[in-house]
């Protein structure tokens, strides 16, 4: 076990440095270079807290789904932070993808029923209240209530209700430190969000 949570970790890191070169391809065109180390560290963690939470259940597949859906959400985590943007590019075949996953286990439904609930809902938060929320978030929350909707309905719930309460929470402190802080981007508050609620539905 310990030698599959060392390769995570070596792994992870490198799909980190991926996903800080891939958003770096998006964010340098607006402000510059995605600042380098964290993407690695997070990815890190991550991707080796996915195997041992998942440890004996699918230990052919776990690693390489960790690595590629860790990488996506730190990408579009990273893009966000940094330029306010969630490219079409990674937010939309990310979608497909885990249809295609659903396609292959026999869950497409609920990847499918669980994307498009998400994205409605955003999509109706965004025509009410201009400004809330970008055109960006409505399509990757078609990608996150996929992921979310194929570990089922607990977890679909969880994400869906923790992503506002990150984006409140990060708000709140930035307030307090700023007395005028900018909008706050709400793609990595959904792309944790769904992170965690997999994570914890793993634990239980």
């Amino acid at each position: 076990m310990w030698w599959l949570i060392v390769t995570s970790v070596v792994a992870g890191a490198a799909a980190g440095r991926c996903a800080c070169l891939t958003a770096g391809r998006f964010v340098g065109r607006f402000v510059g270079p995605v600042p380098p180390g964290w993407c690695e560290a997070v990815c890190a963690v991550g991707v080796a807290a996915t195997v041992w939470a998942d440890a004996g259940r699918n230990p052919v597949w776990i690693l390489p789904g960790a690595l590629a859906f860790w990488w996506w959400c730190v990408s579009l985590a990273a893009t966000d932070l940094c330029a306010r943007r969630l490219p079409n590019l990674l937010t939309l075949p990310g979608f497909l993808v885990i249809v295609g996953i659903g396609v292959a286990t026999g869950a497409v439904s609920a990847a499918v029923i669980g994307g498009l609930l998400l994205a409605a809902a955003y999509l109706a938060l965004y025509l009410g209240a201009p400004g809330a929320i970008g055109t960006g978030d409505v399509k990757l929350a078609l990608g996150v209530g996929a992921a979310a909707g194929l570990a089922g309905g607990e977890v679909w719930v969880f994400a869906a209700a923790l992503a506002p309460a990150l984006t409140a929470v990060a708000g709140c402190v930035v307030l307090a430190v700023r007395r005028s802080p900018p909008p706050l981007p709400h793609g990595p508050a959904m792309c944790a969000a769904t992170l965690v609620a997999l994570f914890a539905g793993h634990l239980t």
